[in-house]
């Protein structure tokens, strides 16, 4: 009898540690442009509120947009930290932003803000006040965005976007994900580092782009950006407030207004 339980026991727990991952109801992560059938893929897991993964955003964006987006594709998938408390919420406004938005361009302008302002929910900032408090405050970053405070306190409470944001962590674990940002190119991790510059990329993938176009123009912008073509080949997205300059690209030219 002993042993018969012992093997139930065995198997319960077995079963627990692999059970099965949430299937999410889309395929993950955030894409800045390309396609999923690009043959260059860069998927990176960033922390939401992780200094290293913003101190590699605009580089990464830069990437993408160098190779264009018939060769590479770029992917960021959010990790919230732990040790930065409010990291959850942001990435699961995230989802709010890119359900309720424009998909993902409103979530890369998401990013962007954090990104930038990493200080406004630090855990410094945030250490005197509630949850409630924290997602009210991260809901006025919406506002600008286009999303309506009271769309993205309805967002925080809905079952698909909490099972959402859980199953992406979980996708970051199960590949092995333990800190931010972690690169992965063709599936295969880079030892990159978040201060690599475009030149630095440029050295893993050029050989991999052996046989392919180069620079190929950007065909088409995100939804709710403008396509500046300001010299020959040489093409940009202008956001909302921005003006497309020839010679220059994409530059703002009412702050109050600029995105």
């Amino acid at each position: 009898m002993d042993s018969i339980l012992n093997i139930l026991l065995v198997s319960t727990i077995v079963g627990l540690s692999y059970g099965q991952l949430i299937i999410p109801h889309r395929p993950l992560g955030y894409i800045y442009s390309g396609t999923r059938d690009a043959p260059v893929h860069l998927d990176v897991h960033m922390g939401p509120l992780c200094p290293d993964s913003a101190a590699a955003f605009e580089t990464l964006k830069a990437v993408a947009t160098h190779y264009g987006p018939t060769n590479f594709i770029l992917v960021l998938h959010m990790f919230p930290l732990p040790y930065h408390h409010q990291a959850f919420f942001v990435a699961k406004g995230a989802q709010i932003v890119k359900k309720f938005g424009k998909g993902d361009a409103d979530a890369y302008k998401w990013f962007k803000h954090f990104y930038t302002n990493l200080d406004s929910v630090s855990n410094s900032r945030t250490a005197n006040m509630t949850a409630n408090e924290v997602i009210s405050m991260i809901a006025d970053v919406a506002v600008p965005i286009g999303i309506a405070k009271t769309s993205f306190m309805v967002g925080m409470n809905a079952y698909e976007i909490e099972s959402d944001t859980r199953a992406a962590w979980k996708y970051s674990c199960s590949r092995g994900v333990a800190s931010t940002p972690t690169f992965f190119l063709n599936d295969i991790i880079v030892e990159a580092q978040p201060t690599w510059t475009l030149n630095d990329w440029k050295q893993v993938i050029d050989p991999l782009m052996v046989g392919l176009p180069r620079n190929t123009p950007l065909q088409a912008c995100p939804i709710g950006t403008v396509k500046c073509d300001y010299l020959p080949g040489k093409t940009e997205c202008c956001t909302k407030g921005e003006s497309c300059i020839p010679n220059v690209g994409c530059r703002c030219m009412d702050r109050n207004n600029c995105i």
